[in-house]
């Protein structure tokens, strides 16, 4: 609660302590709130700054933000003053009724938050071109972390719309990791337990010593490894999309990844087979 929404609660007690007919009358507190056109403008480019906002707002806009924030602090206002009422008694001074305030209503309606809320509707995470950094980072987190999972039932809509969670601080990455692995766990039934031993567990996480040993064998950087292709997943899910099948041991995932042909490619095969070519030469008399 601000001082000013604080101090119009304890003028506005006070004069029903005084005389409880007050609270009849038609000149009433709400009026003190009201936000104006400018003040409004100058709240909202405050926010739009310390989220990065790169819209604009239009008139409507503005005009509508003023009705919405009008509407829903003179609603909270109106049911503190009530609660209040409810537990002041004859004789309570000042002091008393600003304790009941701050014990009843401890977080009372807030200008900046609903200004940031109202704010972020206007953010299209659909269309990456319009987004600033704070909310660029946010979509980008969101993909990483959905990408790690590698799960067929999360749409990009869907990534969008926890990209917007985050941003706004309604969630953080980590429960949105929580989030997917429990649909994880449906389509990894074999990591449902390390899911629930190892908060903040991802699909690519669990399975990196596997991952680790295909990246050896082919000599490139494990993250670069899609869990999405054919050949990573064999290795994870041998039985296809079922997922009940244990992995491949890491034995094996190096086994299989140096019969592929991805691994004709490395150095250590390129090497070799100069190796062999000159044994070959040699063998046959060619003096090399």
């Amino acid at each position: 609660m601000t001082p000013e929404q604080e101090a119009l609660l304890l003028n506005y007690l006070a004069a029903i302590q005084a005389n409880p007919a007050n609270a009849n009358s038609t000149t009433v507190y709400k009026d003190a709130i009201k936000l104006t056109d400018v003040a409004a403008k100058q709240l909202l480019d405050e926010i739009m700054a310390d989220i990065q906002f790169t819209g604009k707002l239009s008139k409507a806009d503005l005009a509508d933000f003023v009705n919405k924030y009008n509407t829903a602090a003179n609603k909270q206002l109106e049911t503190v003053v009530q609660t209040v009422r409810s537990q002041t008694k004859p004789g309570d001074t000042a002091e008393d009724i600003k304790n009941i305030i701050k014990t009843t209503s401890p977080s009372f309606f807030e200008p900046k938050d609903f200004a940031k809320d109202y704010l972020w509707t206007k953010v299209n995470f659909a269309d990456e071109k319009t987004l600033g950094a704070k909310a660029l980072d946010a979509l980008t987190n969101a993909r990483q972390i959905a990408k790690a999972f590698n799960l067929s039932t999360v749409s990009d809509i869907e990534i969008q719309a926890a990209a917007k969670r985050i941003a706004t601080g309604k969630i953080t990455a980590e429960d949105y990791k929580t989030e997917l692995a429990a649909k994880a766990a449906a389509e990894y039934p074999q990591l449902m337990d390390r899911f629930k031993s190892t908060p903040g567990a991802t699909v690519r996480s669990l399975y990196n010593p596997i991952l680790k040993a295909v990246a050896d064998a082919w000599e490139t950087d494990v993250e670069s490894l899609d869990l999405n292709d054919p050949f990573i997943d064999s290795l994870l899910r041998p039985d296809g999309v079922i997922g009940k099948a244990p992995a491949v041991t890491i034995g094996e995932a190096t086994q299989k990844a140096l019969m592929h042909p991805k691994a004709d490619n490395t150095q250590k095969q390129i090497s070799n087979a100069k190796a062999s070519a000159t044994s070959l030469a040699r063998a046959l008399g060619f003096g090399i």
